[in-house]
């Protein structure tokens, strides 16, 4: 009777959690500035492509460095009901709070008490700022989310059951979706394989032989029908990736973005540098603290626990992955991103609610369920709504405060892809341009995302004929006699014209950006 009346409650919170998130993000999305950004944008205009043939050879380019799943599902979902950007971005909503409610739904049925897990997985869910900034967004992370939290279940329930067909079949369909949904999801399969590898060699159980052998397969599949594919797209990233190098601050910032944090700014303090650091020593030591003794006492320790082996499933997969990624972008090229890396959140997320009984006990954080847990729901619930109403879009929308004082008749040339797409996609100038000259994005000083952005502009004026994209050919006095520019002191492009005597300066209007001049240009 005990464990049904348990069930039903943990049922329960499952939908109120899914609630809770699902409304207070969506109302706060319709309350926020509407803006795409850069990336978003690409989305879009594969997603709106009237041709789902067409719209797949396009992905098949530089435009985008991702496999085709995330564009496949929502171009169906578009085509079938609405291509509104904010009907997509709620789509993408409705598939994170999905997430966190099926993820509390499992995990509180291996530790914990329902309403205290409740509170705990949505103040961290809050406390966590990536979820907000991908869960409304119309990119591969939206699909990459879910995806990962039933994989990494499937991964736990085949702790138990390594020989069982049922769940070997779901994990490796599972797995092929994530590898053709983001490239960055190879890396959780490499880690979720090394897991098993590790098993076997702990257990001496050579059943854990089938979950590597599936393994096998999805890698097989993923080279055979889409490595020549990504050979194609990884030229974007040629001569060097637009990610900077990691250093030890971005490597502990990428960490700690996934580690819940301090939701606001105190005021007079900066705890930008050290914060991070802090993070990721509690969360790593605590990991290691509790699962030392865990494999010290062998495998035993974690063969009838659920609880534990998902602990240390947890933390092998994001701390495996994290390494891999850190390797891979010392070495070859880099790749260390903290969007890429959120579904460890997941993970991370997981191993404080194991933390907190681990030193808790069973002690509830609220005595009862019942007005004390709907106080709470109601207060996060508005916290949420302005947290989401108030975010600023990647998209710096402050250049759209001084377009409207340029004469329409002339072209304003902006230099980086991160403002053109944005104001062509909601046509917030008319002959907003981007200028594509090899020269001067290959300039040896100039910014490394230079050469991306010429890639993929050039790659979507050929796909879409998109006539503000300007190849240098064209950039002439009979076509553009008079010219504003948008210039960034961080990227050479227009320098070079003036350097050289082609283009010269007329004036330079006000502008109040840091690092930003507005010139009216004629050649």
């Amino acid at each position: 009777m005990v464990l049904v009346k348990q069930k039903e409650e943990i049922q329960l919170l499952s939908v109120g959690l899914f609630t809770l998130f699902a409304l207070s993000i969506i109302v706060g999305l319709v309350c926020r500035e509407p803006w795409l950004w850069m990336d978003e944008v690409l989305s879009y205009v594969f997603v709106s492509d009237p041709s789902f043939t067409h719209m797949n050879s396009a992905v098949i380019s530089s435009m985008d460095q991702n496999p085709p799943l995330f564009f496949n599902l929502y171009w169906l979902i578009g085509h079938a009901i609405n291509l509104d950007p904010l009907f997509l971005r709620i789509i993408s909503v409705l598939l994170f709070a999905a997430t966190i409610s099926l993820f509390f739904l499992y995990t509180t049925r291996l530790i914990g008490d329902p309403a205290t897990n409740f509170v705990l997985i949505s103040v961290m869910v809050y406390m966590t700022y990536q979820n907000f900034a991908h869960a409304t967004g119309i990119r591969q992370y939206a699909l990459l989310f879910p995806l990962c939290c039933v994989y990494f279940i499937l991964l736990q329930q085949l702790i138990n059951r390594p020989a069982s067909k049922r769940l070997l079949i779901f994990q490796t369909f599972v797995g092929m979706m994530i590898a053709f949904c983001h490239n960055y999801g190879l890396f959780y399969l490499a880690a979720s394989g090394a897991f098993f590898l590790g098993l076997l060699l702990w257990s001496k159980n050579r059943h854990y032989l089938l979950p590597m052998a599936t393994h096998g397969l999805i890698a097989i599949v993923w080279l055979v029908g889409w490595y020549p594919n990504f050979v194609i797209q990884s030229q974007a990233g040629n001569p060097h990736s637009w990610i900077p190098f990691p250093t030890i601050q971005s490597f502990f910032g990428a960490f700690g973005d996934l580690i819940p944090g301090l939701p606001i700014k105190v005021t007079g303090i900066d705890y930008s540098s050290w914060f991070p650091i802090a993070q990721v020593v509690l969360v790593v030591g605590l990991f290691v603290y509790l699962a030392l003794p865990m494999l010290k006492a062998g495998f035993r320790t974690i063969r009838h626990d659920p609880a534990r082996q998902f602990f240390l499933l947890s933390g092998f997969i994001y701390l495996t992955t994290m390494m891999i990624a850190l390797i891979v972008s010392l070495f070859h090229t880099p790749i260390l991103l903290g969007r890429y890396m959120w579904p460890s959140q997941l993970l991370i997320m997981y191993q404080l609610v194991y933390t907190y009984y681990h030193f808790a006990g069973q002690r509830r954080i609220l005595p009862q369920l019942g007005w004390l847990l709907l106080a709470h729901s109601l207060l996060l619930s508005g916290v949420i709504f302005y947290k989401v109403s108030k975010m600023e879009s990647p998209f710096p929308s402050q250049i759209l405060t001084y377009l409207p004082q340029l004469k329409p008749e002339y072209p304003v040339f902006v230099e980086r892809a991160d403002y053109f797409l944005p104001i062509w996609f909601h046509k917030k100038r008319s002959n907003i341009s981007f200028l594509l000259d090899w020269k001067t994005a290959d300039w040896p000083d100039n910014i490394k995302s230079a050469t991306v952005n010429y890639k993929v502009l050039q790659t979507m004026k050929e796909t879409y004929k998109i006539s503000g994209i300007v190849p240098v050919n064209q950039f002439n006095a009979d076509r553009y006699p008079r010219f504003y520019v948008v210039d960034e002191q961080d990227v050479y492009q227009i320098e070079h014209f003036i350097k050289t005597g082609h283009v010269k300066v007329i004036r330079e209007l006000p502008i109040a950006m840091s690092g930003h001049r507005l010139l009216e240009c004629a050649f």
